[in-house]
C-alpha cells in the first residue's frame, strides 16, 4: 500500500509543479510596469499562491498545493490576457 501512495504522491507533486511552471511562464510574460493598481495586486497575490504552493509540496499537503497553484496560474492567465 505504501508504494501506492508514494506514486500516487509523486503523480500528484509532478501535476501541481506543472500548473505552478505554467503560472510562472504567464507571470513573466506580464509588464508590471503597464498593470493598474488593481493588476499589480493580482500579480503580488499570484506571486503569494505559487509560494504557498511550494510551501505546501514541502509539507506533502497535494490537495492544498492544487488549489493554491490553480488559483495562481487563474490569476496569472487572467493578467496575460489583459
Amino acid at each position: 500500500l505504501r508504494a501506492a501512495s508514494a506514486a500516487a504522491d509523486a503523480q500528484a507533486e509532478r501535476l501541481v509543479r506543472e500548473t505552478l511552471a505554467r503560472s510562472t511562464r504567464d507571470l513573466g510574460r506580464v509588464n508590471v510596469g503597464r498593470l493598474s493598481a488593481d493588476g499589480r495586486a493580482q500579480f503580488e497575490q499570484a506571486r503569494r499562491f505559487s509560494q504557498q504552493a511550494e510551501q505546501a509540496i514541502r509539507t506533502r499537503n497535494f490537495n492544498f498545493a492544487a488549489t493554491l497553484a490553480d488559483k495562481a496560474a487563474s490569476l496569472a492567465a487572467d493578467l496575460v490576457g489583459r
